[in-house]
């Protein structure tokens, strides 16, 4: 007991040690795990000897993230991803497996391991890109749906994967194979299903007593993902499957997200377990037998599934920056790719090379990528000249112009603020255009007949269509310090004349501002605090009154 205890402390403490670290650099944090684990397991210092319970931890961990990924599936989410997204997610899966499959055998692997490279490799880490996105605000964007709608596709592939999983395992021979896929298929429907009628006409009722408290809720929660799992054993399949259907049995549920976001404290707890058991496992006997592929096929994931979907995206009449900053996202192996993997290792189908192989090229297209995603603007300003060649215009360039704009003003930022800032300009009679990468914004300018352009406040091109040499004003209230330095480079560079007001929300920013050249910085608590001064002196329920009218006005008139 006091040996599993000390395991477990051991494994949390350098685990978080490296997470730490990983969160200063601005790195995901799965490698950071993988990596205490080899430090911690016979490859490194072998400070971890007894695997078992920390092997049933991990267990746990798999079960919570992929009971969160069945959350997760939702189908609102799907519609409102839309069918590009549904259809990038199937074509680039298909054509990463594809080609993968090829490269793998090219590359000296059996069949059995390269079918399994192929389809480890074709995922993309919903963890790691939508934590990215969420950071540089950017899930709302086109190019943010569309990935989203193509990682939910993935995941629900994934599913199909772990059903049929049971194909792989179960036949004995090639003759038992059909009655293996017609038995799989039969379980699986009738496990589907039960998730489906639980949901409509029992977990409804039950969940809405449930949420009357935020205990039960929790608890409720995690008894149902371990008894649908329990039920999945019980029919053949993995507790793996039973926790992602019992996930999606409550995605339909009005309280999804709050299960959601309690289950995730739980899965932040066991999940940094599993990865360093994972890491605790990898072997580097054969190192140098692995190193070939493991560059070549890391460079495969990096930019293999990114130039698949550029191009069709391209092809669809997508613009090149939309195109290229989706591309860039899905340059990484996915939380799943290591679960599919470990998987193949327990069923005897793979050897512990493999597993190795999968979490080295794990960690380098992890960290790779995170740059890449950070950089995505320098590196488009790099291959812009060359992807501009294949450029189509069709409609999916969502933007309303004037004929001719001088002495305009140009907005960056249509939400609460800019609301208010393109009023000041309407009540003047100065034209305004509003740059928004929000599509959702976008059509409700549409419905307002108000100038705009999609697109984002370092694009040269968006810059370059709204005339912005031209503009009288321009006004940023968009959070970004790399964009917002971006448009006061573009003006100082063009020695403009106009009126520039840009945001900022730390004061070592605002003075950067400043010394760029902007002509004022919005600094919200500063703006406050003077607006406080103005009410403490005046009627201050009357200011209240009218304050309360105005944000109902202007909430009925965002909901328009």
């Amino acid at each position: 007991m006091d040996s599993a205890f000390f395991d477990i402390s051991v494994v949390l403490l350098v685990g978080t040690a490296f997470a730490t670290l990983a969160k200063l650099l601005n790195q995901p944090m799965i490698p950071a795990y993988i990596i205490a684990g080899i430090i911690l397991g016979p490859a490194g210092f072998a400070i971890i000897q007894h695997g078992d319970l920390l092997n049933i931890l991990s267990t746990f961990g798999i079960a919570f993230l992929l009971f969160l990924v069945g959350i997760e599936l939702d189908l609102r989410h799907f519609l409102k991803a839309g069918k590009i997204g549904v259809f990038l997610g199937f074509i680039q899966m298909s054509i990463a497996v594809v080609c993968g499959y090829v490269l793998n055998v090219l590359l000296g692997f059996s069949m059995t391991e390269s079918v399994f490279l192929a389809i480890a490799l074709g995922f993309s880490s919903t963890i790691v890109v939508t934590k990215l996105l969420a950071e540089k605000k950017e899930l709302d964007t086109l190019y943010g749906q569309i990935i989203i709608g193509v990682l939910l596709t993935q995941d629900a592939i994934a599913v199909l994967i772990l059903i049929f999983f049971n194909v792989f395992t179960g036949a004995g021979s090639t003759s038992e194979l059909p009655a293996v896929i017609g038995m799989t298929l039969l379980k699986g429907v009738g496990l589907a299903l039960l998730a489906i009628v639980s949901a409509r006409y029992i977990l409804t009722s039950v969940f809405k007593y449930f949420a009357r408290s935020a205990e039960l809720l929790f608890l409720g929660s995690i008894c149902w993902c371990l008894v649908f799992s329990l039920i999945s054993i019980k029919i053949g399949f993995s507790i793996e499957v039973g926790a992602l259907l019992a996930g999606v049995s409550l995605s339909i549920l009005p309280y999804n997200i709050e299960i959601g976001h309690r289950i995730s404290s739980l899965r932040d707890f066991f999940l940094p377990i599993f990865f360093a058991v994972l890491g605790g496992e990898l072997i580097f006997d054969h190192v140098s037998t692995v190193v070939a592929p493991t560059i070549i096929l890391s460079l495969f994931v990096l930019f293999g599934s990114s130039l698949v979907v550029i191009a069709i995206m391209i092809a669809l009449g997508y613009r090149t920056r939309t195109a290229f900053q989706a591309g860039m996202t899905l340059g990484q192996v996915s939380e799943f790719s290591f679960i599919f993997m470990h998987m193949g290792y327990q069923a005897n189908l793979l050897d512990q090379r493999m597993v190795s192989l999968v979490a080295l090229i794990g960690l380098i297209t992890m960290t790779l990528s995170s740059y890449c995603m950070e950089y995505t603007d320098q590196l488009y300003a790099f291959v812009r000249p060359l992807l501009k060649k294949f450029e189509r215009h069709t409609h999916h360039v969502m933007e309303d112009l004037p004929g001719e704009l001088n002495q305009h003003a140009v907005l960056f930022g249509y939400h609460t603020m800019g609301f208010k800032i393109h009023e000041i300009f309407a009540r003047r009679n100065i034209h305004c255009v509003v740059v928004d990468h929000n599509p959702n914004t976008i059509e409700r300018l549409q419905r307002k007949h108000i100038s705009h352009i999609y697109g984002s406040i370092g694009d040269i091109e968006v810059l370059e269509k709204v005339k912005l040499t031209e503009a009288s004003y321009i006004v940023s209230t968009v959070p970004s310090r790399v964009g917002t330095l971006a448009l006061l480079n573009y003006v100082r560079e063009h020695k403009m004349n106009a009126q520039v007001i840009v945001l900022a929300f730390q004061p070592h920013d605002a003075i950067e501002f400043y010394d760029k050249g902007a002509s004022y910085v919005l600094f919200p608590t500063a703006l406050s605090a003077d607006h406080l001064e103005h009410l403490i002196v005046e009627d201050l329920q009357h200011k209240r009154d009218a304050h309360l009218e105005e944000l109902r006005t202007l909430h009925i008139l965002q909901l328009e």
